[in-house]
């Protein structure tokens, strides 16, 4: 297998899909695995990423999953240490994580804000501030 992203490693952070078919982050997996990219595969709930497993080894791509709640930093520091020690370097980042909570401000609790929040932003900053440096060093 050849393509834009031969040999590449790419972490797709929501690799998993709430339903069977496809998602954003399922679609990612196997479009960049299609390319040539390994998949380091991520998300909080690992049954969610079976059929991503099962596509991209359908189109002939490598691909490892590992649990990680993008939420928290110490978890993302983990996530990061463990594609490394299996891949080495990290040349591609899916910031892939997000939804949203029904209701409006008034309907809201600030808790489910707060998650809201975390889901959505805390999560790209955190994958960015890992992720980041190690590019960064790998130039």
């Amino acid at each position: 297998m050849s393509g834009r992203l031969q040999g590449r490693i790419a972490i797709v952070t929501g690799a998993g899909c709430i339903g069977p078919g496809w998602g954003n982050g399922r679609a990612t997996a196997v479009r960049f695995a299609e390319e040539g990219a390994k998949i380091f595969a991520i998300d909080r709930n690992l049954d969610s990423v079976a059929e991503t497993v099962e596509r991209v080894t359908a189109v002939g791509g490598e691909i490892v999953t590992h649990q990680c709640d993008v939420t928290g930093s110490a978890s993302v520091e983990i996530m990061v240490k463990a594609c490394l020690d299996r891949f080495s370097r990290i040349d591609v980042l899916v910031n892939n994580v997000g939804g949203s909570a029904a209701g409006g401000p008034a309907e809201m609790s600030e808790d489910v804000w707060d998650a809201q929040v975390d889901y959505n932003l805390k999560s790209v900053f955190l994958t960015l501030k890992h992720v980041l440096p190690v590019m960064e060093q790998q130039k």
